[in-house]
């Protein structure tokens, strides 16, 4: 269905919601893989937040993990296929946090971009959450950068 239908029905916002955390959860779980070296999880955990839907591997046909086990699915509203660009548009705000790790290394004003990134990225985030339940059929601010919108594929493992 991937690409196809923006007339689908919109998910509730408790599927989101738990696709969400599933991403969220594989993203922390890369982070800790990955954490034995310097800053190399944070971007690791950053770039799986952004680059998510971006990719045809399996039968995540360009969906998260998240999305896939919840039956939801990603379209283009212009009926284009959905891209690891439209991945980037929609998600790199998600990611700004978990970068932000990798701006300490900058002499002098390092610990005060991080910090800034950091700070940025979680209001970013909230944002995100209020326009889930803040818009009628649960696009974020993201969705509206990809010109996207997830819906109910009725495919998920649960």
């Amino acid at each position: 269905m991937n690409g196809s239908s923006a007339d689908a029905s919109s998910p509730s916002q408790h599927e989101r919601f738990v696709a969400a955390l599933l991403d969220g959860i594989i993203a922390t779980g890369l982070t800790a893989l990955f954490g034995g070296a310097p800053l190399l999880g944070g971007l690791v955990g950053g770039l799986y937040l952004v680059a998510r839907d971006g990719f045809e591997v399996g039968p995540l046909r360009f969906r998260s993990p998240g999305k896939y086990v919840m039956g939801l699915d990603l379209v283009r509203l212009d009926g284009g296929p959905v891209s690891l660009e439209t991945s980037v548009q929609r998600n790199w705000m998600l990611g700004l946090s978990s970068v932000a790790g990798a701006f300490i290394v900058v002499p002098i004003v390092g610990g005060a971009l991080a910090s800034f990134l950091s700070l940025a990225g979680l209001g970013l985030i909230l944002f995100e959450i209020y326009n889930v339940f803040a818009d009628p059929v649960g696009r974020r601010w993201g969705d509206r950068l990809g010109n996207t919108k997830v819906v109910a594929a009725g495919d998920g493992l649960v």
